[in-house]
């Protein structure tokens, strides 16, 4: 996969549109690059990383209310938040469709940095079990791409300034089956290489939230999806990376979230 940092030191105005299939989403995502700058012009034992845990007892429940509403208010859609933490990480989301953004919103906080132990904890806690081993693999391929993007060695500690951040700014919502969708999200993404180079962009990805009972709690769960799904997904295109304020922004159907940026 390419490098995705491009832009030139001395101007933001150039636009790059990437389409890529990334391997986290396992689905169409793209990042659209509005520029980069270096840092100066700007006065962002590991744990068990076996397959899915066999002692939990998957179950599909159907109780989901729909909330989200099918136009955007003036201020945007307030997403909920989880009801419970584990290591930290907000879990217990509301048995809403909003309760299926709220998890890709956090997801996407979640990828924050260069740690391949944190990011597979964060798989661990939010997939099915099921596809657990498949959600850590892609985590790793995630962080072992933004090390390659900043300039960073695969392995080891990272060195200053390189960092990486998502803000999510809006969603859209695909109701696949009762207590399943596809979860859009378009973020703000800086990325910081380690020679001070700031990337700033666009990324819309896609993630599929289950309402899900594990040993007897309900909760909404990251899933692979069926071959059958990402097709699907694919077939019908989902939102591109586009500018908020944009006409492509409302043709594309993003609803913006409440407090965003825009």
């Amino acid at each position: 996969m390419k490098n995705l940092t491009t832009g030139n030191d001395d101007s933001r105005a150039t636009l790059v549109r990437i389409g890529i299939l990334v391997a986290i989403a396992c689905m169409v995502a793209t990042v659209v690059w509005l520029g980069a700058r270096t840092r100066a012009d700007d006065d962002s034992g590991g744990p068990d990383t076996t397959g899915g845990d066999n002692s939990s007892q998957t179950v599909e429940n159907a109780s989901v209310e729909q909330v989200a509403p099918d136009t955007a208010p003036a201020d945007g859609v307030v997403i909920p938040t989880g009801d419970d933490q584990v290591d930290g990480y907000p879990t217990g989301f509301p048995a809403t469709d909003l309760g299926a953004v709220a998890l890709q919103v956090e997801l996407a906080k979640a990828q924050l940095g260069f740690d391949y132990d944190q990011a597979v904890t964060v798989a661990r806690l939010y997939a099915n079990p099921e596809d657990k081993a498949v959600f850590e693999e892609r985590s790793r391929a995630a962080v072992a791409l933004r090390r390659q993007q900043a300039g960073v060695a695969k392995e080891g500690a990272v060195p200053a300034p390189a960092s990486y951040a998502v803000t999510p700014v809006a969603y859209t919502l695909e109701e696949l089956d009762t207590g399943y969708y596809a979860v859009n999200l378009l973020s703000y993404v800086t990325l910081t290489t380690a020679k001070g180079k700031v990337s700033d962009g666009l990324y819309a990805g896609t993630q599929l939230m289950r309402w899900l009972e594990v040993d007897g709690v309900g909760d909404w769960r990251l899933v692979q999806g069926s071959t059958a799904d990402i097709e699907h997904l694919v077939s019908t295109g989902q939102p591109k990376a586009v500018a908020p304020g944009t006409p492509e922004y409302k043709q594309a159907g993003w609803i913006p979230i409440n407090g965003a940026p825009q």
